[in-house]
């Protein structure tokens, strides 16, 4: 049954940050990516608590791994945890729990022949409030196909349905009973410690008036089972009784037989009384568990659930064991070359295991693992961490596997290859993954992506990447990641925008990774346009992703700004700087000499030419704006005459106009000929005017109007060093103090980080 059932969706309630969460549509590799402390670890662990508390396949476990107060959302214990996890069913899984059904109460043949064979098995676990601490079973039912959460409940069918007080009831009938057999093996092992001479001493002292409160008998005890560690004063009692009215060791030895038995008998019994609270069946009400609920449930436990916490079990002697065994054992050999293989495929390393050559203490083989030749243990942690998963997965064969943080210690190839491998094994074990590593999103082929949140509470979100794919052009070069991991993003014409920004952000206390800006590079502003296509816009705008758009002034009139905020509206914040670009605002003369400086040390230029003052940089840099002036107009007026001329295909492919193919080619050719030569004509008049312009305000603008990174490069090649936007922009900007960075960048600053 256990290898055709697959997890379909989980649905997490008051667990630990999650107030109520799902994950709808499971698929074979599920990935859950976000943020730290958003919850993903909690909704690993919660899928991880619900198989612990069926591993029995009783109705009640005593000892469920979750259940303190700190466990319970915002310590609220009013309500129980629940985690409710759906399951599909094959036809053969369905005609089995049929089978069983009916077996148990034949009344209900008709009733199960007409069960829809695409139901699913819903199963719930409800964790007690303290100071009750047990989980239960409280709900099975067959569901109707789930899909994004939606349920049909006039289609549920319920298969077992637990309250509260039924829970509390079958808790104290399991407690007791197990308590009544921890005692019965107690007394087992006792009896193998305990001889004749032991039952002397103990029965002169209880004669003579020595023995202080049962003081051996309770050494002896947690000596014979840790579980004695209290012992209740009715069972003391009935112990020193036996001794009293013993008269020799023989009939001590056959009281006490007599005793495990009654109290075996008494725990059997405890566990078959009926129910005072009656429990919902799919039969009825009933006084007990049914066999078909302990049949299904004892096959959903049968599943193998391998969970890897973020803190793993280092490897070591137990798999070097374990391969060593592979050697010897009937079909290992093959099975052991099948994991070289996957390794070396993996990992590039080859892996075998030996026996030391020196035994232990008891005489005992010891096996050791190499790793190319060297022992594992002096390997890289990342190797390591790897053969960690890759050997458990291979030993264990899970249904389902669980793993927090899968890149730990990865280098990017090597994770990418542990991705490979993990989407490789889902194809026959369901595997979901909690991560921060954006390769997991940035790779084809990905459907079943959570990302993970916590604005108040948890939240999870199934991403669509599929919208994604088709309406973000991949010409564009937008990592996925970007669209889904952030909640703000900032479009900047080149990579250095965004390191400078950054600095900015820092010295103006603007925490923009607490705030989850992201940052992404268009290349230009050449391809604005292509970024901000309505596609783009309205699927982030869906999202509720805030954007700006951070442009350059350049050669920008008002009136072309204005047009392009009027075209984007309410979807995106189009900021247009009032300088010409951003290395315009690095021009402070005091934070350019410290530049200077660095940049010597750094290059090892220790020749005695005197460091530049400020003065002498400013200087310099009034001299340079002179000397720029005329690549300003030049830059105005070949913005104006050298703007791209296209081909219209619309006109060429018009039906409506009855040519052959080759003269409407070369009508469009000459209608571009004409708008060059209209250019052309042109050019003294444009050349005129733009330069009247940048007259009529270049004694009040001029440091705003030349290219910034020109101006910086020319004062620095005057003390023989250099300035690269790409890698400078962010050394000068950290040198700049708060009082320096200019307010019209302070605003927009605040405004993406607030």
């Amino acid at each position: 049954m256990i290898e055709a059932m697959k997890l379909e969706s989980v649905c997490i309630n008051r667990f630990r940050s999650i107030e109520s969460g799902e994950l709808t549509n499971c698929g074979g590799f599920n990935v859950l990516i976000g943020k730290n402390n958003s919850g993903k670890s909690n909704i690993i662990s919660a899928i991880h608590a619900f198989f612990t508390c069926i591993r029995d396949g009783n109705v009640v476990t005593l000892d469920p791994p979750i259940g303190k107060e700190i466990d319970f959302f915002r310590r609220k214990t009013q309500l129980p945890i629940e985690i409710n996890l759906i399951f599909s069913l094959s036809l053969a899984e369905r005609d089995v729990l049929i089978r069983d059904i009916v077996t148990d109460a034949p009344q209900m043949k008709n009733a199960v022949d007409g069960l829809d064979p695409s139901l699913r098995l819903s199963a719930t676990i409800s964790i007690a409030p303290p100071p009750r601490f047990f989980g239960f079973i409280s709900k099975l039912a067959l569901e109707d196909t789930v899909r994004f959460g939606a349920k049909h409940p006039d289609t549920e069918r319920i298969v077992l349905s637990v309250g509260s007080e039924a829970a509390s009831e079958i808790h104290y009938k399991l407690s007791n009973a197990r308590k009544k057999i921890q005692n019965s093996e107690g007394l087992r092992n006792f009896l193998r410690q305990f001889d004749e001479e032991d039952w002397r001493r103990y029965r002169n002292e209880i004669e003579t008036g020595t023995v202080r409160g049962s003081s051996f008998i309770h050494y002896a005890l947690r000596r014979a089972l840790p579980a004695f560690a209290e012992i209740d004063s009715e069972f003391a009692q009935t112990f020193q009784s036996i001794t009293r009215e013993s008269a020799s060791y023989s009939d001590f030895e056959r009281a006490l037989q007599s005793l495990i038995t009654r109290t075996t008998e008494e725990a059997e019994m405890a566990q078959k009384e009926l129910l005072t609270n009656k429990i919902s069946t799919f039969a009825g009400e009933e006084s007990s568990v049914p066999n078909y609920v302990r049949n299904l449930l004892r096959k959903v436990s049968e599943m193998k659930v391998l969970y890897l916490r973020e803190r793993r079990k280092p490897i070591g002697k137990e798999e070097a064991e374990q391969l060593l065994s592979l050697k010897v054992k009937r079909g290992g050999p093959e099975v052991l070359r099948n994991i070289q293989e996957t390794v070396s495929a993996l990992l590039g390393v080859q892996i075998d295991a030996f026996e030391s050559g020196s035994p232990s203490p008891r005489g005992e083989t010891i096996a050791e693992m190499d790793v190319d030749n060297f022992l594992v243990e002096v390997n890289g942690s990342g190797i390591r961490e790897a053969l960690r998963l890759v050997l458990d997965v291979e030993f264990q064969h899970p249904h389902i596997l669980l793993v927090e943080e899968p890149e730990i210690h990865l280098h990017p190839a090597l994770e990418t290859s542990m991705m490979r491998y993990l989407k490789r094994i889902s194809s026959g074990c369901q595997v979901f993954i909690s991560t921060h590593s954006t390769n997991f999103l940035d790779t084809a082929e990905m459907k079943n992506v959570y990302l993970v949140s916590k604005p108040n509470s948890t939240r999870i979100q199934l991403l669509d990447f599929e919208e994604a794919e088709t309406q973000i052009p991949k010409e564009l070069g937008i990592r996925l990641s970007s669209l889904f991991m952030f909640d703000r993003l900032v479009f900047v014409e080149g990579s250095s925008d965004e390191a400078i920004l950054r600095e900015w952000a820092s010295k103006l206390g603007v925490n923009l990774s607490q705030s989850n800006v992201g940052f992404i590079a268009m290349g230009g502003v050449r391809n604005f346009t292509h970024f901000a296509a309505e596609a783009t816009l309205s699927f982030l705008a869906k999202r509720q992703v805030k954007m700006w758009f951070l442009l350059d002034r350049d050669e920008r009139d008002d009136s072309e700004i204005a047009r392009l905020r009027e075209a984007f509206g309410e979807n995106a914040t189009i900021k247009v700087l009032e300088r010409r670009e951003v290395e315009n605002y690095l021009i402070n003369p005091r934070a350019i000499v410290e530049f200077i400086k660095s940049k010597k040390e750094l290059s090892g230029n220790r020749n005695d030419e005197k460091l530049p003052t400020e003065s002498d940089v400013g200087k310099m840099i009034a001299e340079g704006t002179e000397k720029l002036k005329q690549i300003a107009i030049d830059k105005r007026v070949a913005k104006i005459l050298c703007n791209p001329v296209y081909p219209s295909l619309e006109r060429i492919f018009d039906k409506k106009q009855e040519m052959t193919i080759t003269k409407k080619v070369s009508d469009e050719i000459n209608r571009m000929i004409e708008l060059l030569e209209a250019a052309k004509n042109k050019a003294e008049e444009v050349y005129k005017e733009q330069s009247e312009s940048v007259d009529s305000v270049w004694q009040s603008s001029k440091s705003a109007m030349v290219p910034g990174d020109l101006l910086l490069d020319m004062v620095c090649r005057e003390y023989s060093v250099r300035f690269r936007k790409e890698r400078d922009g962010a050394r000068l900007a950290v040198l700049m103090r708060e009082n320096e960075i200019d307010e019209e960048i302070k605003g927009i600053i605040h405004e993406i980080g607030s």
